[in-house]
């Protein structure tokens, strides 16, 4: 069986922190990268979750790009009280040891499109802005 190339793109709390341990311990899936936006928490804080997260499990080879600080039509509303301040609950995970991508969260999209076009699986699980940004840039 070959494993599915995938990306998630995460505004990781608990719940997509759970996506990306599930993602790395399957067999079915090549977790190439994670793309991070703002969701409960900011963007910087759902970025060092998901490079702590896939350090956790092993996994630093998969490339972390940062992504989309704000929605496109409204400010960003922060809401800890689902996920806590720091997103992950009552969790304190190490920091992460690596740094995010040069990329950012659009060019890492638009250029692994272009690099395995009709092969990767993007899986969205949070805001879809850093997938609006992409199509915008590259329909």
């Amino acid at each position: 069986m070959t494993a599915i190339p995938l990306i998630l793109d995460v505004d990781t709390g608990i719940d997509d922190a759970l996506a990306l341990m599930y993602a790395c311990a399957s067999p079915e899936v090549d977790l190439i990268a994670a793309t991070t936006l703002m969701g409960n928490v900011g963007v910087d804080q759902t970025t060092e979750n998901t490079l702590a997260v896939l350090e956790l499990c092993g996994r630093t080879d998969v490339e972390v790009a940062r992504g989309a600080s704000q929605p496109l039509v409204r400010d960003h509303q922060a809401f800890p009280v689902v996920h806590g301040e720091r997103g992950l609950g009552r969790a304190e995970l190490p920091p992460a040891s690596r740094p995010i991508s040069n990329r950012d969260a659009t060019r890492l999209l638009v250029e692994s499109a272009h690099e395995r076009p009709g092969e990767i699986l993007l899986v969205a699980t949070g805001p879809l802005t850093n997938i609006a940004l992409a199509l915008a840039q590259e329909p």
